[in-house]
């Protein structure tokens, strides 16, 4: 059974497993997969534009599509909260950069390797994946407000349990943002999110502002 299943989503069977990709393989592969079902950032985009109607099996029973779904609202909540902030006064985001957010969030979302978790009958194994875990980092920092999360890395051998993981992410802020304590309210809150909703053993917390996003610019 799998910690981040939904309705819909039955166990794992026999010889089914989230393919394991060493370390060094890592971002070849996020750069080269392709989405099995073939629903793509656009197509989820539409299904929110619909209001999630008519329902859609293939994407609201899956864990993947679902945490994609999550995160396209919140940047889009952000996005529509800045367009009213600076429609008097300043010109919206550049969608290509809201694009390369977007675009982690996707490569991000897919399940990647299973992450163990205690289980008080021995013959039951539970797990919970990694982009689940992912996307619990994820919801956690976006919601410092000015700030959202760009690429989220779990350093360690994460399927052994006990064992020590480096959580490292990145981040964009908004202009008149205080960059300092929007990257330690980042890092509370993951922390606090891991805490209560892992058994992860994080050592560590790395924090990198990679963007600072003004507003009426073409760069950041």
């Amino acid at each position: 059974m799998n910690a981040d299943q939904g309705p819909g989503d039955g166990p794992k069977r026999a010889g089914e497993h989230d393919v394991v990709l060493p370390p060094a393989l890592e971002q070849e592969a996020d750069a080269t997969e392709q989405e099995g079902d073939g629903i793509g950032i656009d197509e989820l985009s539409d299904y929110l534009d619909r209001g999630r109607t008519p329902y859609d099996p293939a994407i609201e029973e899956s864990p993947e599509h679902r945490r994609t779904l999550r995160a396209l609202e919140r940047v889009r909540a952000l996005s529509g909260a800045l367009i009213d902030d600076d429609a008097a006064r300043l010109p919206a985001p550049e969608e290509s950069w809201f694009g390369s957010i977007l675009t982690q969030v996707r490569r991000e979302s897919r399940a990647g390797r299973d992450i163990p978790l205690a289980s008080v009958q021995p013959d039951v194994a539970l797990t919970i994946t990694e982009g689940a875990v992912r996307g619990l980092v994820r919801e956690a920092g976006d919601s410092v407000a000015g700030v959202l999360v760009g690429r989220c890395r779990l350093v360690g051998d994460i399927a052994e349990p006990g064992a020590e993981v480096v959580v490292e992410l990145t981040i964009s802020v908004f202009w008149g943002v205080p960059i300092a304590e929007a990257a330690q309210q980042v890092r509370e809150r993951v922390h606090s999110r891991l805490l209560t909703q892992t058994e992860l053993r994080v050592s560590r917390i790395d924090v990198r502002v990679e963007d600072v996003y003004v507003p009426g610019t073409e760069e950041s």
